[in-house]
């Protein structure tokens, strides 16, 4: 048995938008909701199985996402299925065509899928003549509708799913056509051959409540580098919000996929300047994107720009003890630090805590720490900012 069929990438980007106000999701103070609808239609060629449709992302400024509703109405075409006959013996054949429909991307549960199974048959195959594609042993099928306009939807209502089509870029999702025969034959010795394609009209629509119904209490954001690992997020609050806020900055490595690191609460006073660091871990190195999500009290959200930064991964604060062994001093070398605030902790061979302190440090140099009685100790030292630590043996004489 031979079946072939081809798999390829048609990457797509959609041109046709329009607005209305059709969005049932309700906005704060009864303000009227929105939408953006993206709406095409894909004609899929013969054996391509699998594109790629690009959704723009909405811009954040402009108000905020309460729901992404996807829609695929699919109209499924038989190009061409083919049984041969290999035998010297008449066949029947009997052709089940299985189908699967499916698409997934950002925000969805599950995949939306629909699934078609087909009979075509029985047939009548005289003896193989010994000429492929052509005789009394060769059965085709040919431009067979077996799904006509069948539609599959989902709706994303979840918020943090939601925050992720903020932004000035686009968001992917992956259309998959599975298809397959599975043939009966009564001698068993045939070839297969099948061919598939689609009418495919993707719909998103977003609803969306406007930037006037809570304001973006938010300006100035910028981010910068402070140390080789470390990111200053600042920016400036303002007055006159109608109801209770807070900030969370978040994070991303693509500048799409965003996850939160952290919460700063409205200032109540007369200083609206805001302040968060981000240290990055030890395995952490490269471009970094940051941007604020204000909250509202009523889970309305509202997301500033985003900015980019590029950060070296975080450094064990590395240091050598000497002398070691020592007679009672404990001196210890910094390395590779550039300065900080470092926690020091000295154990003794039972495990008991018998130094700890912390210490402020302008960069790579010498320091006594302690001094000892004799035994076996260890040294641990845990830069307070990224929480990285390093331990190290000391034995005193």
């Amino acid at each position: 048995m031979k079946q072939t069929f081809t798999r390829c990438l048609l990457f797509l980007f959609f041109a046709i938008i329009t607005k209305n106000s059709g969005a049932q999701i309700p906005c704060p103070y009864n303000f009227a909701p929105g939408s953006t609808v993206y709406d095409t239609t894909i004609n899929t060629p013969a054996g391509i199985n699998t594109l790629q449709v690009k959704v723009p992302q909405v811009d954040p400024l402009t108000g905020m996402v309460t729901c992404l509703r996807v829609c695929v109405s699919i109209t499924g075409v038989v190009d061409s299925v083919s049984v041969e006959n290999n035998s010297a013996s008449p066949q029947t054949a009997d052709v089940y065509y299985i189908r699967t429909d499916q698409i997934s991307g950002p925000g969805l549960s599950s995949p939306l899928t629909n699934s078609v199974n087909h009979h075509y048959g029985p047939y009548s195959l005289g003896a193989t003549n010994g000429i492929m594609g052509s005789g009394p042993d060769f059965i085709a099928i040919s431009r067979d509708t077996v799904l006509n306009a069948v539609q599959v939807c989902q709706t994303v209502t979840n918020l943090d799913s939601l925050f992720q089509f903020y932004g000035h870029d686009s968001i992917t999702y992956t259309y998959n056509i599975m298809a397959f025969t599975n043939v009966t034959c009564t001698g068993g010795n045939y070839n297969s051959t099948v061919a598939t394609s689609a009418i495919v009209r993707f719909r998103f629509e977003y609803c969306t409540c406007p930037g006037y119904v809570l304001p973006l209490q938010l300006r100035n954001f910028e981010v910068s580098k402070v140390a080789e690992n470390k990111a200053l997020l600042s920016w400036q609050g303002f007055g006159g919000a109608e109801a209770p806020y807070y900030y969370i900055p978040e994070i991303s490595r693509n500048g799409k996929d965003f996850r939160a690191i952290g919460r700063v609460d409205r200032n109540t006073g007369e200083n609206d300047q805001y302040r968060f660091n981000y240290v990055t871990g030890p395995s952490e190195s490269g471009d970094f994107f940051f941007r604020i999500r204000q909250v509202y009290a009523n889970g309305y959200s509202r997301m500033s720009e985003v900015r980019k930064i590029t950060l070296k991964n975080s450094l064990l604060p590395r240091f050598i003890i000497s002398p070691n062994p020592s007679t009672g001093v404990v001196g210890i070398k910094f390395d590779n630090y550039e300065g900080g605030k470092l926690r020091l902790e000295i154990f003794n061979g039972q495990g008991q805590s018998v130094v700890r302190k912390d210490m402020l440090l302008a960069g790579a140099s010498y320091q006594q720490v302690a001094t000892l009685q004799g035994g076996i100790y260890w040294v641990k030292l845990t830069d307070l900012s990224s929480q990285l630590s390093s331990v190290s043996q000391v034995v005193i004489k």
